[in-house]
């Protein structure tokens, strides 16, 4: 190796390693950028990101008894979709039957109104709520994920599959990423929507004496959820699985601690 070293310095140095670098260095070179540049054609098919879609968590606390009733009651169930209305007050939440639930941060309000003007398509779930003792009072978040009314139709449909998805592992007391890279955009895109392993945040801290009241959608809940959509039987038929369950349960309790 020594003697092939000296060969080669003594032919010609500087000019010798120049053409030694070219040669193993060039093909290499050309066939990364080659590579970089299919990739990038690859995602210039896709509209950017940032433009036509946008994920994100925020919170809000009702004023009234109405919105308190709401996120404590049956109503309240973690993945159920708040509709937006605008009061003279500002841009909030009502419920099934008009009543107000609360009105939000004017920072957010701001954010969501903006897209409405765009007339983009805005999907908001509820994604927690948390009880304060010592207020007495209920915190709800929510899930905002929304997009462009300009996509085109095969990307819409994706988004909301992939929409979907992610509310289904919300109601599962899971705290997914909602923002998208580029990359993922396109990701979820060409699988239709089947796509949507966002990584998962951290559950924000809550203040002190504030707990989780709810954070996961229960069998009970999504037979109410129904019922509450106007399917009486479904209803009828939650209350049937409650008393079955518990009967069960008090029949578990006689067969081990009283038989």
């Amino acid at each position: 190796m020594l003697l092939l070293y000296n060969h080669f310095m003594k032919k010609g140095s500087p000019q010798s390693a120049k053409h030694l670098t070219e040669r193993f260095q060039d093909p290499l070179g050309a066939y990364m950028q080659t590579v970089t540049t299919a990739h990038e054609q690859h995602m210039g098919r896709f509209a950017p990101v940032d433009e036509v879609y946008q994920g994100f968590y925020a919170t809000f606390t009702p004023q009234s008894k109405d919105g308190m009733s709401y996120l404590g009651g049956v109503e309240g169930i973690i993945g159920n979709e708040l509709e937006l209305k605008l009061f003279d007050e500002g841009l909030g939440f009502v419920a099934r039957d008009g009543r107000r639930v609360a009105l939000l941060s004017e920072h957010t309000a701001t954010r969501l109104m903006a897209l409405m003007e765009q007339n983009w398509v805005i999907h908001i779930v509820l994604a927690y709520t948390s009880y304060s003792a010592e207020e007495r009072s209920f915190t709800g978040g929510f899930a905002c994920m929304c997009y462009s009314s300009e996509l085109e139709e095969e990307a819409k449909s994706a988004l909301e599959v992939f929409i979907r998805n992610i509310v289904e592992r919300i109601a599962s007391a899971t705290r997914p990423g909602l923002t998208l890279t580029q990359e993922q955009f396109v990701r979820v895109i060409e699988s239709k929507g089947a796509w949507f392993l966002t990584r998962d945040e951290p559950w924000p801290q809550l203040p002190e004496g504030s707990v989780y009241y709810r954070r996961r959608k229960t069998l009970s809940d999504r037979l109410v959820g129904v019922a509450l959509k106007g399917n009486k039987g479904c209803l009828v038929l939650s209350w049937i699985v409650l008393a079955v369950l518990a009967g069960a349960l008090v029949l578990a309790i006689w067969f081990f601690f009283f038989r």
